[in-house]
């Protein structure tokens, strides 16, 4: 019989740096705290082909299996070097007609391929999908993660990735250890998609009415429930139409237990967002908003920076009767429960990032592109690029200008609007990334101005935006082209469809 520290030991899941596995003094903090109970970890970084080892033996090492998850919205590429990435939720949306079945094929080849690389490399549920109407253009932390602006479409994709990512994998043609499931993971409940604030940072607050929390919101969370989904993550958020108390969601009972629990069905686990994100610590520390997070009725503790602190603190609360032992019982439960059910012993299976899963991924990126304006490119001759990069040097386009390097003899990369010809046709690259902590997904000042004048000088102005499709309405160029994503397939499949498009306008 397990005492309550045993107990609570299974409901954290701390961080797992997959790039430091071999180093010896980090894999024993790890072990270290294996030893202590941790019951799993969430997985980032590494390279596919050495992770199923270390955490095979990360698992050997584990009185109760771990529950090794990772936060993969974009393929096992997203985590690891290896794995294939595949496009953005926004991407998807943009490439699947819901109407065509060869279109709804291919989206849940892709999720099988997702889920046939989770399983070879030892992971048991990924934080996917994300189920987020991105209502605010502004919205510097979901944007291209959401499957875009419309409940009703969200909806539909959110319980398509469910149920493709969660499918018993077949044994036919591939031995298992054991069968194997994927646990997903809807977030970031009761939902991320409007707000102008990165709950990275700081403590975003959702005011819309119950109304519009109903008619928007929800949906995609009541789809993913009807779905059959694992796990839903709550996000860091204050939604006073819900909870009247200025407090995040994640501490709510009425959020976590009345509405997710009680009202909407779900029985599933629930899991808390990172612990250690900005929105939390201007209120308290991690041992204390992991106490509140458990009495609000959540099961996981996620990514605590000190998971043995937590632990202690956990077990006091219970000690001194603030947090009653029936409540770490019922979660310990729950992930026991998954535990028994997800085969979390996984499989060995050696293909991971083989050309037929990166060939579904040039499919989708091919479908997903977007003109939004114009047709292609006038020209072939005295063609110029300036490139801009809000978040980097200008390498990450090196996929982009490669290829256009190969398509137009006349192509080439310029740094400033003064090397810019009278009547140039000027190919405007934008990369603005959706990232944590980065606080936009647009443009920054300086960039939009630059962008500006280059429309400006050009006889012909190309603008793709490998990133927010917001970041297209600010400007009126010849050609505006939404690519979503940064992606190399998409790069290429932008330049690609660049060429065809101007050898069928004669060029």
């Amino acid at each position: 019989m397990l005492n309550v520290k045993e107990k609570a030991a299974q409901l954290i899941v701390p961080r797992l740096d997959g790039n430091r596995l071999g180093d010896e003094e980090y894999f024993n903090h790890i072990l270290n705290l294996i030893d202590e109970g941790i019951g799993g970890f969430i997985l980032f970084g590494g390279k596919a082909p050495d992770t199923p080892e270390a955490v095979s033996r990360l698992q050997e090492k584990a009185r109760i299996p771990l529950l090794i998850t990772s936060d993969i919205e974009r393929g096992l590429g997203q985590q690891l070097t290896g794995g294939t990435k595949f496009p953005s939720q926004w991407a998807v949306a943009e490439a699947i007609d819901r109407n065509n079945p060869a279109d709804v094929a291919l989206l849940h080849k892709m999720l099988t391929a997702v889920s046939e690389e989770c399983a070879a490399t030892g992971i048991h549920a990924v934080f996917s999908p994300v189920a987020d109407v991105n209502v605010n253009p502004d919205n510097p932390i979901i944007c291209t993660r959401s499957f875009g602006e419309e409940p009703e479409k969200v909806s539909w994709f959110v319980a398509e990735y469910v149920k493709g990512l969660q499918k018993r994998l077949s044994t036919d043609h591939r031995p298992l250890a054991t069968d194997h499931f994927l646990l997903a993971c809807a977030k970031h409940f009761p939902g991320h998609g409007d707000t102008a604030v990165d709950s990275h940072t700081s403590l975003p607050i959702i005011n819309a009415g119950r109304e519009r929390l109903e008619r928007v919101e929800l949906p995609p969370f009541r789809a993913a429930i009807n779905a059959g989904v694992g796990m839903i993550m709550i996000g860091h958020l204050m939604v006073p139409a819900l909870e009247p108390e200025p407090i995040p969601a994640t501490f709510s009972r009425r959020i976590v237990t009345n509405l997710l629990r009680e009202e909407m069905g779900f029985k599933g686990l629930i899991v808390t967002d990172a612990l250690d994100m900005g929105a939390l610590k201007s209120i308290c520390d991690e041992g204390e908003a992991a106490v509140r997070c458990l009495e609000a009725g959540c099961d996981i503790l996620l990514h605590p920076s000190e998971p043995l602190k937590v632990l202690e603190v956990i077990v006091k609360a219970v000690e001194e009767g603030r947090l009653s032992f029936d409540r770490v019982e019922e979660a310990y439960g729950r992930v026991m429960g998954i535990k028994n059910q997800w085969s979390v012993a996984g499989g060995q299976w050696p293909e991971i990032g083989t050309h037929q899963s990166k060939d579904i991924a040039d499919r989708i990126a091919r479908k997903a592109i977007k003109f939004r304006k114009g047709r292609g490119v006038s020209q072939s001759e005295n063609m110029a690029c300036i490139i801009i990069d809000d978040d980097g040097d200008g390498s990450l386009a090196t996929p982009f200008l490669d290829d256009m390097k190969d398509r137009f003899p006349g192509f080439k990369i310029v740094s400033s609007t003064s090397e810019i010809k009278k009547d140039e046709t000027v190919i405007i690259p934008i990369f603005s990334r959706v990232s944590a902590w980065k606080g936009s997904s647009g443009l920054s000042k300086d960039s939009f101005e630059k962008v500006k004048s280059i429309i400006d000088r050009a006889g012909q102005a190309v603008l793709i935006s490998f990133g927010s499709p917001y970041i297209l309405n600010s400007f009126d160029a010849d050609v505006m082209i939404d690519a979503f994503d940064p992606a190399d397939f998409m790069q290429r499949a932008v330049a690609e469809r660049l060429k065809c498009n101007a050898v069928h306008l004669g060029v």
